[in-house]
């Protein structure tokens, strides 16, 4: 259960992603469809952790939640497009997610395709236009984290080409790159924005996004998946993997000075969440 405060937090995100997605809806007149489709994925129920982390690092860096309100839709973005891309046929194949059907099957496989297009050029477009000459450093971030040599890297990988995931550290790297490296972003992002020092900021993200994986494998491990988290460590070695991972976290937040109770109540969020 998340805190008052957090709740507040994704209500005002939510309320601005919408305002912003009407503006852009009336800007691009005529392809109401692709709108209905990118906006049924940006507004499915989706736990907004990746923003809410943002704000958490902004807030801890000294940021005013509005300054980093378009970083936190641009990564927003990002995250769904590649939900929408992961469920396709000619990936996961999936029928359902979030309890829903998935955008092709709630439309199509084509406009899904367009929609995740779309909402991946729209980050760049939203950090260009407000963030002035800070934009191209925080492009330049973020397209790197989500790109071949960041998150698409991952995905090529969890698909089963290039380097083969046959031991834990491999699966490590994986999820470093698929989830972590988007992680890293949220970290990245804020301190880039405020103009401070980021690069070691990067690596409390790639710590995040391995324990909100190895979470996930967790709650997923009725399932059979050769490339879990709990296939390599069992279930209770992946628990015990998840808890070192979130104290090595918490550790790194108070050497960072960062342990403010917004992020370490993300960090046990993602501990004890059941989603």
């Amino acid at each position: 259960m998340m805190s008052s405060q957090v709740l507040t937090y994704i209500e005002q995100f939510d309320i601005s992603l919408q305002e912003y997605m009407a503006h852009r809806r009336e800007e691009s007149s005529g392809v109401d469809n692709l709108f209905y489709s990118m906006n049924y994925s940006l507004f499915s129920g989706g736990k907004r952790f990746r923003p809410l982390l943002c704000y958490a690092v902004g807030e801890a860096l000294g940021a005013a939640p509005d300054f980093i309100t378009p970083f936190a839709m641009a990564v927003e973005c990002i995250h769904t497009y590649s939900l929408i891309h992961d469920d396709l046929p000619c990936m996961d194949n999936d029928d359902v997610r979030r309890g829903q059907p998935t955008n092709h099957k709630r439309f199509s496989e084509d406009i899904a395709l367009l929609a995740g297009d779309a909402l991946l050029t729209e980050a760049p477009l939203i950090l260009a236009r407000a963030y002035g000459e800070r934009s191209g450093i925080l492009i330049e971030s973020l397209c790197h984290a989500a790109g071949a040599s960041g998150m698409i890297r991952g995905q090529v990988l969890d698909l089963g080409h290039g380097d083969r995931v046959d031991s834990l550290e491999s699966l490590i790297h994986l999820h470093e790159q698929k989830t972590g490296q988007l992680m890293a972003a949220c970290f990245v992002g804020p301190a880039l924005i405020l103009q401070k020092p980021h690069k070691e900021l990067a690596e409390l993200g790639f710590l995040l996004g391995l324990a909100f994986q190895v979470k996930d494998d967790v709650l997923d491990s009725h399932q059979e998946d050769n490339q879990s988290f709990v296939a390599f460590l069992g279930l209770e070695g992946a628990e015990n993997y998840l808890q070192s991972l979130t104290e090595k976290i918490h550790r790194a937040l108070k050497e960072f000075d960062m342990d403010t109770p917004f992020l370490k109540e993300l960090i046990e969020y993602n501990l004890n969440r059941k989603l």
